[in-house]
């Protein structure tokens, strides 16, 4: 379905699209009229008004549940298994990007550790069919924070919404820049909180989304500092992840290039014997065979590794989701 486009503007909050599921349940007794009466019937009003004062309980206890627990997300919306496979997309396209890891941490983890990062983090669904005005889908604690929203009220709201008018064009032209070039660095913009207050952020990554196919999906923004216009700057306080050792799995676009490089190694073999005429015993041969031996290792490692990782982001989003954290104790300061 097609957006109309309204005149860029400073944010405004829309209604949270979850906010029926955390309202209170608030259940009025009416008021009593005349005397009380006496035998079955007191004894069936009383019942009664057990059985709604049951139930408002379990309806506040439910929207204690799903609230935030710290006023911007609840870990059901940011630890959703559609918002995984998201996370892995962005911090694979990043380690494509830049050459290095966003974030060194198990699957498992992922979520928890992209939300409370020392760095904020958003991301958009710009290049994804059918969209044609693009919103956010994903921003972690300090993205929230820095833009004075929570989950119900910026996932989903398009993004152009983030910069006033006056910055508009500009953030247009760097969305195009980053498209056309795969990503941008070093970049100083300003933007605009939900409340309407204005920020610069500063040395921002911009970078396109992949799907873990290859596929065009987003894009996402990741910076560490935004300078206020008073002239200060804040760095972005967040947690930083326990050490791990676990690699970003590989890309399809990866298992692709190492392919190619096998079928490169090939036709040099056999360039050393249809051309030059070499045989196996040459040591010209053995080499390059050799060499075609070392990428077909190399191919077959990263293609179970891409499809393990196929294969858990798939699981991922058909187990339950569970609500854990590996240092619930500590809070932001």
């Amino acid at each position: 379905m097609l957006r109309t486009r309204p005149s860029c503007k400073p944010f405004t909050a829309p209604v949270p699209a979850a906010a029926a599921s955390t309202r209170r349940l608030v259940l009025a007794q009416a008021k009593k009229k005349g005397g009380e009466k006496k035998g079955a019937q007191k004894k069936g009003g009383s019942a009664l008004a057990d059985l709604m004062k049951k139930k408002e309980q379990a309806s506040q206890a439910a929207a204690v549940q799903s609230a935030p627990a710290d006023g911007f997300a609840s870990p059901e919306q940011y630890k959703d298994p559609e918002v995984v496979l998201q996370l892995l997309m962005i911090t694979q396209s990043y380690k494509k990007q830049y050459d290095e890891f966003l974030m060194e941490v198990s699957f498992d983890t992922l979520a928890e550790a992209m939300y409370i990062a020392p760095f904020a983090c958003l991301a958009h669904n710009k290049f994804e069919e059918g969209v044609d005005d693009p919103v956010f889908t994903y921003a972690n604690r300090a993205a929230l924070q820095l833009f004075e929203g929570t989950w119900d009220s910026m996932i989903g709201l398009p993004s152009r919404n983030s910069a006033d008018a006056e910055a508009q064009e500009e953030r247009n032209q760097l969305l195009e820049v980053a498209a056309t070039g795969g990503s941008i660095q070093d970049y100083s913009g300003w933007r605009v909180s939900m409340s309407g207050k204005r920020f610069k952020l500063k040395d921002v990554k911009l970078f396109n989304v992949t799907e873990l196919d290859g596929t065009l999906w987003g894009q996402a923004a990741v910076f560490k500092q935004y300078e206020l216009e008073d002239g200060t700057v804040v760095t972005v306080q967040g947690q930083e992840p326990p050490p791990s050792s676990i690699e970003i799995p590989p890309s399809q676009e990866d298992v692709d290039a190492a392919a190619a490089a096998v079928q490169e190694q090939a036709a040099a073999v056999r360039q050393l014997k249809e051309e030059q005429g070499l045989s196996n015993q040459d040591p010209q041969v053995q080499e390059a065979v050799a060499e075609l031996q070392t990428r077909k290792q190399a191919l077959t490692e990263l293609q179970a590794k891409y499809d393990a990782a196929l294969k858990e982001a798939e699981s991922a989003a058909d187990a339950p989701l569970t609500v854990e954290s590996w240092d619930e104790g500590e809070e932001e300061k």
